[in-house]
């Protein structure tokens, strides 16, 4: 990234940022401290305008007779006071069906003939009581007349003369103000509104879409030409224009050409940390899938290694361990290919990360034997059936060869985890500051090599425990004394001590924390094989019936699997992801999009 400062006169600024923006590289310098009030509102109406473009595309509608509309803006307009209009009515709707759930136990009934009756001094009053309270004698003892019984109440209603009180027993309810034929009168009245509503909205989403994203699109460029105009610096009297700004080192050739050929007096140079540029990631197929992960929790600072790349290959094992069944899988695969032809350009990234996803799901599911819930360790199948043969030789199972496979893919996460930080380090402050994180490299990695050497070999650990006492020594000076060579010794003894506690007591607990890996697979596997069982049990004995019922069952279960199960497996390799590895490889994150100045209409 090179940092471009420009002096523009001027009179000839505003034909300068024209074509500037129509060369679309440079991320604009933001000076201006406080946003005016006209932008301010601009970004409001922009965010309006994203909120209708996206409640239209929910719609999902491909086609309704009618020619497109290209008045955007006023498309906008309209759109916005039907979803006002639609969201009162929603609101009136709510109300009304709490009304007639209130009167509905009372049924219909004349308002006018009630006030005649008030007329001559007969009132008529509402009760309610439990049923089981409510008592036969009342027939004979008050004028009163059942309406009818609901939720294990009794409704009447008793007449009265005049103003005398009555004993009964019951509870007396506010008359209610109108009947119910008329509130469900007004309830049809209200859904065929809402109906013309939704049909108006579904023409709009067909053929105004285009045109209001266009509109959008056209408030963006003016907020983004009116901010280019507030960050300029006048110098010289108001003569001259300063504007600054970041360009990819890859893309400012098309730049340069234009400044050159105008005469256009520039200064450039590398951009450096302090100055915070924006951050463009440039990872390939593969990894590009998962920026989007990436940017749930933070882009990189300038100087920071990008971990996507890295981080990428674990969350799609991790994923695949969460979910942990074959045939998962298999429809997650087929599904992000067949639906990446279908769906919008924004969304075929995310397809393709599902791919991925249900790869690895699949690789998961044929190691630890589960294909829709089935067991395949013991469904005698060739391959499952020596394989078990031999687990039980061995006193073991696959679950528990997944129980030890989720801690080494843990533990090969964190060290890998603390070479970035390494190399992180060296990156951004140069190897002297990386002297302690290398040290506890080379103390947990020659351990592990040096255990491995003597199970491998027979050789009693005592025999080479010179090789550890010389590996603790180098280890140790480096992490207690010589953390960063470009600090004093004592500093670093102090520092040493405090981040060998963080290290002795962090890296046993981030260990333990991908024991979820296996504990979400086996509860995804017991989940599939509990559908199965009722599948199985409930199905019956009728042939066509019980085949039909089977079907049903397993449709939904295995439904309800994929999603629950897809959802952890989601979210806590994103877990391990964001809080171990981020941790252990010393991302600090904090960096700032790139966002060129440029045309989008």
């Amino acid at each position: 990234m090179h940092k471009f400062s420009f002096l523009v006169f001027h009179r000839d600024y505003p034909e300068f940022l024209d074509k500037v923006r129509d060369i679309g590289v440079i991320h604009l310098i933001e000076k201006q401290e406080d946003v005016p009030d006209q932008v301010r509102d601009k970004y409001d109406l922009i965010k309006q305008v994203q909120w209708v473009v996206k409640q239209l595309v929910k719609r999902d509608i491909r086609e309704t007779p009618g020619e497109p509309i290209a008045d955007g803006k006023t498309a906008f307009d309209e759109v916005r006071e039907l979803y006002s209009t639609l969201d009162e009515k929603y609101q009136q709707l709510t109300l009304l069906q709490k009304e007639i759930s209130q009167v509905r136990p009372w049924g219909d009934f004349s308002k006018e003939v009630i006030q005649k009756l008030s007329g001559e001094n007969l009132h008529v009053k509402f009760f309610t009581v439990a049923a089981s309270r409510f008592l036969e004698s009342w027939y004979d003892e008050y004028p009163i007349e059942e309406i009818g019984r609901h939720a294990g109440q009794v409704y009447f209603v008793l007449i009265q003369h005049g103003e005398e009180e009555s004993e009964i027993d019951a509870e007396e309810m506010r008359p209610p103000e109108r009947p119910l034929s008329e509130l469900l009168h007004y309830r049809r009245k209200l859904e065929e509104d809402l109906d013309a509503i939704n049909r108006e909205l579904d023409k709009y989403a067909s053929n105004a879409l285009d045109a209001i994203k266009q509109y959008g699109y056209r408030l963006k460029e003016e907020v983004d030409y009116t901010n280019a105009l507030a960050n300029a610096d006048k110098q010289a009297d108001e003569k001259v224009m300063l504007l600054e700004g970041y360009v990819p080192d890859e893309k400012n050739e098309k730049l340069i050409a234009y400044l050159e050929k105008n005469n256009i007096l520039y200064v450039t140079q590398k951009a450096e940390e302090k100055d915070k540029p924006p951050i463009l990631l440039k990872n390939k197929k593969f990894a590009e899938k998962f920026e989007m992960l990436g940017d749930l929790y933070s882009l990189p600072k300038y100087s920071e290694l990008d971990l996507t790349p890295f981080f990428a290959p674990f969350y799609m094992l991790f994923f695949g361990f969460c979910l942990g069944d074959a045939g998962y899988g298999i429809l997650m695969s087929i599904a992000a290919l067949l639906l990446k032809k279908k769906v919008r350009k924004e969304l075929k990234q995310i397809m393709g990360l599902v791919f991925y996803l249900g790869v690895s799901t699949f690789f998961f599911g044929v190691i630890s034997g589960v294909f829709f819930g089935i067991p395949l360790f013991d469904t005698g199948l060739p391959v499952y059936k020596e394989l078990a043969a031999r687990f039980e030789q061995q006193d073991t199972d696959i679950n528990m060869l997944l129980f030890y496979l989720s801690l080494m893919l843990g533990g090969i996460q964190i060290i890998f985890g603390l070479f970035l930080k390494a190399i992180n380090e060296t990156k951004q402050f140069g190897w002297k500051h990386a002297v302690g994180t290398i040290g506890w490299i080379l103390l947990i990695t020659g351990s592990i090599a040096l255990y491995a050497i003597s199970r491998l070999t027979g050789i009693p650990f005592a025999d080479i425990s010179p090789a550890f006492y010389v590996l603790l020594a180098i280890s140790g000076l480096m992490i207690l004394f010589l953390n960063n060579l470009n600090r004093n010794i004592m500093i670093n003894f102090g520092l040493g001590l405090w981040n060998t506690y963080n290290m002795a007591t962090g890296i046993l607990g981030d260990l333990l924390s991908y024991i979820r890996l296996f504990a979400l697979g086996i509860s995804s596997a017991i989940l599939g094989f509990v559908f199965n069982s009722l599948a199985v049990s409930m199905s019956g004995n009728i042939p066509v019936v019980s085949i039909l019922v089977m079907t049903i069952i397993l449709v939904i279960g295995h439904g309800i699997n994929l999603f629950m199960s897809g959802l952890g497996a989601f979210v806590h390799p994103m877990r391990l992801t964001f809080v171990e590895f981020y941790k252990n490889a010393g991302f600090s994150g904090g960096g700032k999009q790139y966002n060129p100045f440029k045309k989008i209409t």
